[in-house]
């Protein structure tokens, strides 16, 4: 995707991918802590869910503008409307990697129900930044 946008972390491109709306569910290194807090939400549970998405992605968010928020959107969305999108393979264990997520995720009843979860509570809750965004990218600007 190439957005002209600058990543708000390193001096880069910013290149969003669904893995972004996982960052703060990384459990490396803080099994024992994150990971056993993380460990008492049933993902399962769409209540639940709604609510830690809402705690650490829709809120948090924070250092992302809303031009950034939007690019990360739109890349959930195209992942949506895939029908043969692999949600679960993006929730799946790498043991070779520095990044893990909280035990069990790997193993949710639905991976797709919680990005459309993740979809539809960022449509909410960032409504006014990503109408301005959309806007703006009507414009030209």
């Amino acid at each position: 995707m190439q957005n002209g946008l600058r990543s708000p972390w390193v001096d880069v491109s910013y290149e969003p991918t669904l893995y972004h709306f996982l960052g703060p569910f990384d459990v490396y290194d803080r099994e024992h802590t994150v990971g056993v807090e993380l460990g008492t939400w049933n993902m399962n549970d769409p209540v639940q869910r709604a609510a830690l998405i809402r705690r650490d992605i829709t809120s948090q968010y924070k250092e992302l503008s809303y031009r950034h928020r939007h690019a990360l959107v739109t890349v959930l969305a195209q992942a949506l409307q895939d029908p043969d999108y692999d949600f679960r393979a993006i929730l799946e264990h790498d043991p070779e990697s520095t990044y893990a997520l909280p035990a069990l995720w790997d193993d949710m009843d639905d991976p797709r129900a919680f990005f459309a979860d993740i979809y539809r509570l960022a449509q909410q809750d960032w409504r006014d930044d990503l109408a301005r965004a959309a806007a703006e990218e009507r414009a030209g600007r």
